[in-house]
């Protein structure tokens, strides 16, 4: 199970390689989104989900086996369009440090 084609080139990427080199493995379709339905739908069908490390305990039914793959998911920062003060003081931390290669 994974989310479905398009939503994610990251995970595009891996849905062809994943297809290329094991053509016996048939991709299961989940919403862009994961929530608990996902969740319980892959402990309910025995199926296999590809997931972050950040959802390793969101299920008690389900275990996380860490994978070393050469693939990356790109992550960002999320914050209001009108922030308080110190929210934007670390906007411009990070972004000072990015333009340093920090």
């Amino acid at each position: 199970m994974m989310v479905k084609a398009g939503d994610s080139a990251t995970n595009d990427s891996l849905r062809a390689f994943l297809r290329e080199n094991y053509p016996q493995i048939h991709i299961v379709d989940t919403p862009h989104f994961y929530d608990m339905s996902v969740f319980n739908r892959c402990a309910q069908s025995n199926d296999v989900l590809l997931t972050i490390e950040c959802w390793q305990n969101v299920h008690p039914l389900l275990v996380t086996i860490p994978v070393e793959w050469d693939f990356t998911i790109p992550y960002g920062i999320l914050y209001a369009k009108q922030p308080p003060e110190d929210v934007m003081r670390l906007i411009e931390l990070v972004t000072i440090n990015i333009k340093n290669g920090k």
